[in-house]
């Protein structure tokens, strides 16, 4: 198949590439041409019109020579013969076939199949003697269709050029069979010479051409991989914020009313509340801070001084702790009991031991219990049954509230059950949410996660 050539329009593209593109530094790409090729590409048009002219100035010589000489009769070497080469006409011949190989020979590179057209018909008229074969312009022009098209193009025309060398041997003197024999093997010869150097260079350009597009592409899909990275990485951090913040800060405001509420006729139960608020807020901050330790180097030295107290004394950030799992759970039941809300559960089956499979266990209930805290109405039970079987994982936390549309006393942006979502694909299970029957909501998750840890989780609370 034949391969475009140059694109961009006349001088935009060089026979060879000049110098590497950005982003391929790290490639092994060949070594970049030299001092006077890297000019030449640069300057693509100087190159053809030096090789135009280096053609159009001798031949354009003998075109005159012939024509004033067939004014006084003569016949110039080696234009022996008679007939229409004594006559004025050949000599203006000569002069247009000049012409015409010497702007073809100037646009090879961009139409190389008429470039080689031209020069093969000229050698119907300039091979008068085998020693004057315009073998030059046709070598041009099969070196030009080697690189700027294909070899194939290149061998066909070679044949051509072969066939038509001949033919103008044979009808300067067909009575010369050796001389048509020898000359025709010496300009096949030749054709095949300049067809296998231009296969060659062509060849090599369009290696070079194909390593440079492919550095275009790597550098393209490392630019493109570093921001779905950063997309990703914003997307976990987000799910994460929301976790903390959200959640937190929903028990944190429960709470908060429930002391206020019984400050008065109950004020140990609004202590309790009081110092529920508190240890949520604290594992909320150290929970933020667990999750922002990831975009910053840790303190050394001096930097890890986060503060003074009132009394002088120098407080430490605390420590970045592994994420919650499902040891953390008694601890998150019991501050969502506290904060008013009758959870109950019932866990069976044997618990996984990956932490990131625990970690998304966790926030899959932690969301689901935010949830019925923000939305359920006057809810009686919250049951969250945990099943962790062989062939996978499955989370139900279901409560019996009213229609969270009653009284909600805020609504929720989506993000919660998005990101959820988002959680337990990855391990390529699902998450469902909706009502329950007549009173309640429910959501519904499953991971298909095989390989369980041998830590019972029996007991129902």
């Amino acid at each position: 198949m034949a391969t475009p050539g140059p694109v961009g329009g006349f001088g935009s593209l060089s026979s060879a590439p000049a110098a590497q593109p950005s982003g391929a530094e790290d490639l092994r790409l060949p070594k970049p041409p030299g001092f006077i090729r890297s000019y030449f590409n640069r300057h693509p048009w100087l190159l053809d019109g030096l090789i135009a002219g280096g053609y159009a100035v001798p031949s354009g010589i003998v075109a005159v020579v012939v024509f004033i000489a067939s004014l006084f009769g003569a016949t110039p070497f080696p234009f022996q013969d008679g007939g229409l080469r004594s006559t004025p006409a050949f000599g203006i011949l000569l002069l247009y076939v000049a012409a015409a190989v010497a702007v073809a020979l100037l646009f090879r590179r961009y139409v190389p199949v008429i470039t080689a057209t031209i020069c093969a018909a000229s050698l119907l008229v300039m091979g008068t003697a085998s020693q004057q074969l315009d073998a030059i312009p046709m070598m041009f022009a099969l070196y030009a269709l080697a690189v700027y098209r294909s070899a194939r193009s290149a061998w066909i025309w070679t044949a051509i050029a072969s066939g038509t060398g001949v033919l103008a041997t044979t009808l300067h003197d067909p009575t010369d069979l050796a001389g048509i024999i020898g000359y025709g093997v010496l300009f096949a010869m030749t054709m095949v010479i300049a067809t296998l150097v231009g296969i060659t260079f062509g060849n090599r350009r369009r290696y070079i051409l194909a390593l440079l597009e492919r550095a275009r592409q790597l550098a393209r899909e490392r630019d493109q991989q570093a921001q779905l990275s950063a997309a990703a990485e914003r997307a976990r951090i987000a799910r994460e914020m929301h976790d903390i913040v959200a959640h937190s800060l929903t028990v944190i405001v429960a709470l908060s009313d429930g002391a206020e509420a019984s400050i008065e006729r109950s004020p140990e139960t609004a202590r309790e509340a009081i110092r529920q608020t508190a240890s949520t807020a604290r594992r909320a901050l150290t929970d933020m801070r667990l999750s922002l330790g990831v975009l910053t180097e840790p303190p050394t030295g001096s930097d890890s001084v986060a503060g003074s107290g009132g009394d002088g004394a120098s407080t430490a950030p605390a420590p970045l702790l592994p994420q919650p799992g499902l040891a953390d759970l008694p601890e998150l039941f019991a501050s969502y009991r506290a904060a008013g809300l009758p959870v109950r559960v019932t866990a069976s089956g044997t618990a996984p031991a990956d932490p990131l499979v625990q970690l998304t266990v966790y926030r899959v209930v932690q969301e689901a219990l935010t949830n019925a805290l923000r939305y359920a109405v006057q809810p009686t039970a919250v049951d969250v049954v945990l099943a962790y079987e062989a062939g996978g994982i499955s989370i139900e936390v279901k409560d019996d509230g009213l229609d969270p549309t009653r009284g909600a006393a805020s609504l929720g942006s989506g993000r919660g059950l998005i990101g959820l979502r988002e959680r337990v694909a990855v391990y390529g299970g699902t998450v469902t949410a909706g009502p329950a029957g007549a009173r309640g909501w429910r959501v519904r998750a499953s991971l298909p996660v095989a390989a369980v840890a041998a830590r019972p989780e029996g007991e129902t609370s």
